[in-house]
């Protein structure tokens, strides 16, 4: 038969099951004989022997055999080390538990035992998910024959079927709880409605429309943090939890294994809740999808195919997650072992070594304040360019076996090995796929237009985070080394490139890790275009002319006005477009109401070429806030428009400070509801300046609009004379409030 993969998981000891999606729409459950093996290495021969043998070995395993593979990344041959073939899927990190606890700390290392077992099937038999194969039942299981190729840009996918679930529960305080009524049960958009009767009846209609509709995907949101838990807990009080089932198994619902986890991501505290997964079917959980929300699906599909993980993984696995299962992919591949706890530590530096080494990327300050005709000029995916072009890896840098290897780390004198690295073997998909998807986007339009975006997306934030696992202390192939050395060449090629501008009497505004702002008198596209083809030439990767700026402006700190910010910026270019980064329209924490102030603000702005007529243009824009604060205080705003965003920086009960965030996460605490650090919570102002009830959580004011008009005018006029102070000084918030507050009482 023939079809493409569109779910698999461990079924009874022994089992792999695979969901086929058929070319006629139909769907096919397909079971393999397969088990995952971890492996244990030791010094010692005889101590592998003794193991083979221990009664825990016999009673989770398979089988046991002496095997040869490399133990580290960094060994240059294999060595001898005991498979194991663990019957239970689900048990394997169970028995490398009590692995360890036979010897002392060392003397038995293991490897592969976390490797989620769906993934490791995957690996083994060179497959991914959505890949078009044809498979033969036999008796000693499953044959494959590929008829796909994860580097393919314009392949075949089915038509997937998705049904959107919602639900509405009868509160009786502040937000919805467990024990609150369910109300009415919501498919695709209202389309379909279940209410009237018996709650337990509304649950066994669900079960009944999906049953007979029989989505591919089920989709929801919040479906892991209280849709499904909601219900879950409402079939077990109506007596009808023994027949829950959503997937196309017949397997109930159930709750989580695990409790979901916070964790520190770039600066930020972050919450992953444990996912309800739902057997045959993918329940996408929009809320809890980082690459569905920013890719769509075309963007997840392409994230599972290129980092073979199961769409229900994908969908909820962070980045770096993703780009660890692609280099899993390539370590099988050569029989490299996956360690348990990541093995490779920082080499040796002396003082003068880390003043040299920790210096980070390249950084220009720029020229505070307005400027006309500045260029800027991007490398295109410079860092994961510089790690597959210098084979920047953990295992190349410093290399034992390539001391006098010609690729040299620039300052440091490092050595390079001269063998592929798995960093750069794992990205060279990445890179080389988001370009050639840029270049089909370019000359398409509409629908495919869309889905080449949606792929390139999606690798553009995979490719970002290859930077980042090289020096995160729980990457299992990382090593700060590999990031040091990618930090050189970046300082190297972007000063390089600043000397050729200024040798051609350009002048830098400012540059920042992969880009250049450049201004010289009288230059037009053309001559950017020869700068860019030079400097391209002369360090060797490729890069892109954005275009020339009429007006750009470069902001101040508002901690301390006297600094300027990296990447605090907007601007309007010649043909148009614009470009904002690090103000309220680019942050997603920001009240939308905000972000269309400011969007209506920079429309007007953009129509102006020179930074005279910006200034011109300022009254016009003064009146649009004005605008905008009259809707505020007359309540013309949603109640969802005022919205802001936060993740609970603390543990709930941690804080001590009286913040508008500590406010809503006691409220919500009061309320019963279950708080994580890093969780995401929303709220609306109602009270700034009373000193009880500040804050509401966002869900407990749905169709109301009682939020506090006085502040968020305030901060609408701080948003607003961010834009328009660089171009006059004289419009702080101070005076854009001063200014209002005068006219109103003009106007009574």
């Amino acid at each position: 038969m023939k079809g493409w993969i569109l779910d698999l998981y461990p079924g009874l000891p022994g089992e792999m099951v695979v969901w086929l999606k058929l070319e006629d729409g139909a769907t096919r459950r397909l079971v393999d004989r397969w088990s995952p093996s971890l492996f244990v290495a030791s010094d010692s021969r005889a101590d592998l022997a003794r193991l083979g043998e221990s009664v825990d070995v016999r009673n989770y395993g398979r089988f046991t055999r002496l095997v040869q593979k490399r133990e580290r990344l960094t060994d240059r041959e294999k060595s001898e080390v005991l498979e194991v073939c663990v019957l239970d899927a689900t048990k394997t990190v169970e028995l490398a538990r009590r692995i360890e606890r036979t010897s002392s700390f060392g003397g038995l290392r293991i490897y592969n035992c976390d490797v989620p077992p769906a993934q490791s099937y995957l690996y083994e038999l060179d497959l991914f998910p959505m890949a078009l194969c044809e498979v033969e039942e036999g008796r000693e299981g499953l044959s494959w024959r590929l008829r796909d190729d994860a580097w393919a840009l314009d392949y075949d996918l089915p038509p997937l079927r998705t049904m959107k679930l919602e639900i509405t529960v009868s509160k009786s305080g502040v937000i919805a709880k467990p024990g609150d009524p369910l109300e009415s049960i919501r498919l695709d958009d209202g389309q379909e409605v279940i209410d009237g009767g018996p709650e337990e009846e509304k649950i066994l209609r669900l079960v009944e429309r999906v049953r007979e509709a029989d989505p591919d995907i089920l989709l929801t949101r919040d479906g892991d943090t209280f849709l499904f838990p909601y219900l879950l807990a409402r079939a077990a009080r109506g007596g009808v939890a023994d027949v829950l089932v959503l997937g196309r198994d017949a397997d109930v619902l159930r709750p989580p294994d695990r409790p979901g986890t916070s964790y520190f991501s770039y600066g930020k505290i972050l919450f992953k809740p444990s996912s309800f997964k739902l057997y045959g079917r993918v329940h996408l959980d929009a809320s809890s999808s980082f690459s569905y929300s920013e890719s769509g699906m075309e963007g997840l599909i392409e994230l599972s195919r290129v980092c073979r993980q199961p769409l229900h993984t994908s969908s909820r696995a962070s980045i770096g997650k993703a780009l660890s299962s692609l280099q899993f992919y390539h370590a099988t591949k050569r029989e490299i072992l996956i360690p348990w706890k990541p093995v490779l530590a920082e080499r040796f530096k002396s003082r003068a070594d880390l003043l040299v080494a920790d210096r980070g990327g390249f950084i220009f300050e720029p020229k505070s304040g307005v400027h006309e005709g500045v260029a800027e000029l991007d490398y295109s995916s410079l860092y994961p360019n510089i790690m597959l072009k210098k084979n920047i890896s953990a295992e190349t840098v410093k290399c034992a076996c390539c001391p006098d290897s010609t690729n040299r780390v620039p300052e440091l004198g490092w050595n390079v090995c001269e063998k592929t690295g798995i960093v750069p073997a794992a990205i060279e998909i990445i890179v080389k796929k988001r370009l050639d998807y840029k270049k089909l986007k370019d000359g398409a339009e509409g629908e495919l237009k869309k889905r080449y975006e949606g792929r390139q997306g999606v690798l553009k934030w995979l490719g970002v985070t290859t930077f980042g696992y090289l020096g995160f202390n729980n990457a299992k192939f990382g090593r700060i080394d590999a990031h040091i050395a990618v930090c050189a060449w970046d300082r190297k090629v972007l000063v390089h490139a600043m000397r050729i501008a200024e040798r051609r009497g350009f002048n830098v505004i400012h540059g920042i890790v992969d880009s250049l702002w450049l201004k010289k008198r009288g230059a037009d596209d053309e001559d950017y275009r020869e700068l860019r083809l030079e400097i391209q030439s002369e360090t060797g990767f490729e890069m892109s002319y954005e275009g020339i700026y009429k007006w750009i402006a470069f902001l101040n700190s508002r901690v301390n006005p006297a600094l300027p910010v990296q990447n605090r910026y907007f601007g309007a270019f010649r043909d148009g477009r614009t470009k904002v980064r690090g103000i309220e329209a680019r942050r997603h924490d920001t009240p939308h109401a905000f972000l269309m102030c400011q969007e209506d603000i920079l429309a007007l702005m953009k129509k102006a070429d020179s930074v005279e007529e910006v200034r011109a243009k300022v009254p016009e824009c003064v009146e649009v806030f004005e605008r905008y604060a009259g809707m505020v205080n007359r309540r013309e705003f949603q109640v969802e428009e005022m919205v802001f965003s936060r993740n609970i920086s603390k543990e709930p009960r941690g804080y001590v400070n009286d913040t508008l965030e500590s406010g809503v996460v006691r409220l919500l605490l009061e309320e019963g509801a279950a708080l994580h650090q890093g969780q995401g919570i929303s709220y609306v102002i109602t009270d700034f300046y009373s000193r009880s009830k500040r804050v509401m959580p966002a869900e407990s004011l749905e169709g109301k609009r009682c939020y506090d008009t006085k502040r968020y005018v305030e901060l609408l006029g701080q948003a607003c004379s961010t834009m328009l102070q660089p171009f006059d000084p004289q419009m702080t918030a101070e005076r854009l409030l001063g200014d209002l507050r005068a006219k109103s009482h003009h106007q009574l």
